[in-house]
């Protein structure tokens, strides 16, 4: 079930960002996503991690209440913008987090938002899952750079907020 609504929110966002794609001008500047905690292709802080302090090359079951969301910020947004969906995930493609129907006029996630979808940091309307938790659990640590995997962040404009349940 969990698969499915997984896989039904990656095409919705899909076609949800085409229609706005497809209409935005081709010398727009190009939005961008950071985060004040990291620098583009740098491993995340363990407090960002499922062990969060303490290194670790097994996560243990129920190690994940450590872990806090990084803060991220963007910009340069497309005209029409009306919500964003964030994504991360791994470099086999497991939905680490996704934020879904951020406002349009948000710019910017802080850092540690509680799990459940009722905390003030997260914005009004929206909601946010990982594969395991209604909110963040982050990616597994690596002692050594060579064991590290790649994560992808991914933001999407969309002209109209998803309508799905949360």
């Amino acid at each position: 079930m969990k698969r499915n609504l997984l896989r039904s929110l990656v095409l919705m966002i899909g076609l949800g960002s085409f229609s706005l794609a497809a209409a935005q001008d081709s010398t727009a500047t190009q939005m961008t996503l950071s985060s004040p905690a990291f620098k583009d292709m740098e491993p995340l802080p363990l407090k960002y991690t499922q062990t969060g302090t303490r290194p670790s090359l097994v996560v243990s079951p129920g190690m994940n209440n450590a872990a806090v969301n990084p803060p991220i910020e963007w910009s340069n947004v497309p005209p029409g913008t009306n919500a964003f969906v964030l994504m991360l995930y791994d470099h086999v493609d497991t939905l680490m987090w996704a934020v879904v129907n951020i406002p349009g006029d948000v710019r910017s996630l802080p850092e540690a938002i509680p799990n459940g979808n009722q905390s003030s940091k997260l914005p009004a309307g929206a909601f946010h899952r990982s594969f395991r938790s209604n909110g963040w659990i982050g990616p597994a640590a690596r002692l050594n750079p060579e064991g590290r995997w790649t994560y992808y962040w991914k933001l999407f404009p969309l002209d109209r907020k998803l309508n799905i349940f949360s």
